[in-house]
């Protein structure tokens, strides 16, 4: 066997201590930022805090904008109640259940759910992303509804249903059967008493069950573990805007550490007399320190220059509200403002913004186009333009969803029939049969 030395040149990324706390940074919500600074200050002796009133970030302004002591008072925007996140509510119990790819998926589909619990996404979108078989994400999306709440990431009502009847005390096949069968006739008791050949009143004992169940998984949690949420941003309406500069954007940095970098220790250590493990001590919470100061500082611009796209560019869902919003997805803004996406990923996450449509997370200025070829339209407007039309419908001869597309291309949404029926039953309307009224 010939041996031979060879040289070979890699590039490879090593993150620092200094890298990783800034990342870290970009990701907190004020709330937890404020709890991060105050832990490195009792810890890190390369860390102080200067004592004095924090000025809000405004690059824009000519002025810096200072808080007055009482501005909790008069600001009752400065903590709002929120719902907790879902994740929050059931992510101890997915750790228990599930480990390695499975707790991805199993987050990712928890991450997914829409308003109401359900869950409405393409199984296999996630399988081909994570590698695996439509058949394995049903498995692990099947095992999530018997968590509690119970039922959630069903696909529809009928599924959630069934799920709360397998997990209540009194199973009961008739019950069963009426919910997969029969529910659009659960008001029809003859109907259903002659089809399972039972009085009345026993259908009628059956239905009352079925009505007792939570019409959907979310039902109940809206009040649950109430907490408060510090909006990281403000976004006002200029009363002088011109085009393209309507907003004002104001990073609120109200009760967040003003913190100096305190060098001293840095000679500790050059001492030949400093043990090993102070030295590693010192020179850990160095590089942490410089990753607290940068990433604070980074954390604030990035904010910033984000929020501030975000707002011109959605300037009509801002006005005008959420049926207005325009497509928008990470690589829009990545190609726009000159961030990774990565990173514009992590400072939109878990942030609020005081708005004109009141407090919304910045996840709410993104939104999905409604079909590859359909432009600058979301499907948030084209679910609002199906609504609308229903709405107007002549009950007596509702439209198709064949007929719901046609007047959509002549409105310039250019969207197919099957694409129209996706969108009705995600906004839970039946089909133009179930709505002709006799």
């Amino acid at each position: 066997m010939k041996q031979s030395l060879n040289l070979k040149l890699q590039n490879k990324l090593q993150l620092t201590l200094s890298l990783k706390t800034q990342i870290n940074l970009l990701t907190l919500p004020k709330v937890e930022l404020i709890e991060e600074i105050q832990k490195e200050l009792q810890e890190n002796p390369f860390l102080e805090e200067i004592v004095n009133i924090q000025p809000e970030y405004n690059p824009d302004l000519k002025e810096p904008v200072f808080y007055e002591e009482d501005e909790e008072e008069i600001n009752p925007l400065g903590r709002i109640p929120y719902r907790r996140t879902l994740r929050d509510v059931i992510e101890n119990q997915i750790d228990m259940e599930f480990e390695g790819i499975d707790r991805d998926i199993a987050l990712e589909i928890v991450d997914s759910i829409d308003e109401k619990g359900f869950f409405k996404e393409d199984l296999a979108v996630l399988g081909e992303k994570y590698g695996v078989g439509v058949k394995y994400v049903e498995s692990i999306r099947k095992k999530l509804i018997t968590l509690e709440p119970t039922g959630l990431a069903s696909k529809d009502l009928r599924e959630f249903l069934l799920a709360q009847l397998d997990d209540s005390e009194n199973f009961d096949l008739i019950v069963e059967s009426i919910i997969l069968d029969d529910l659009e006739n659960i008001n029809n008791i003859f109907l259903l008493a002659q089809k399972y050949n039972l009085p009345e009143e026993d259908i009628q004992h059956r239905i009352d069950i079925i009505r007792h169940f939570k019409p959907y998984p979310l039902y109940g949690y809206e009040d649950v573990d109430v907490q408060y949420v510090q909006p990281d941003i403000f976004i006002y309406l200029k009363s002088d805007h011109q085009e393209g500069d309507y907003f004002d954007v104001v990073i609120d940095e109200m009760d967040i550490p003003k913190i100096n970098f305190v060098s001293s220790y840095k000679r500790v250590l050059s001492r030949k007399n400093v043990s090993p493990e102070v030295r590693r001590f010192l020179a850990q919470k160095y590089e942490k320190a410089i990753g607290i100061v940068k990433g604070i500082q980074q954390r604030r611009e990035n904010l910033y220059s984000l929020v501030k796209f975000l707002a011109e560019y959605q300037r009509e869902f801002l006005l005008n509200g959420k049926d207005s919003i325009k497509p928008l997805t990470l690589k829009d803004v990545s190609q726009k403002i000159g961030l990774h996406e990565s990173t514009i990923s992590r400072v939109v996450s878990n942030k609020y913004a005081v708005t004109p449509q009141g407090v919304l997370p910045l996840k709410a200025f993104f939104a999905s186009r409604a079909t590859k070829d359909s432009g600058n339209i979301s499907s948030e407007r084209v679910k609002y333009s199906i609504r609308e039309l229903i709405e107007r419908e002549d009950s007596q001869a509702p439209l198709s969803d064949s007929e719901i597309a046609n007047i959509l291309k002549e409105r310039g949404i250019n969207i197919a029939r099957r694409t129209v029926a996706k969108y009705r039953e995600e906004l839970g309307i039946p089909d133009s049969r179930k709505r002709k009224l006799k």
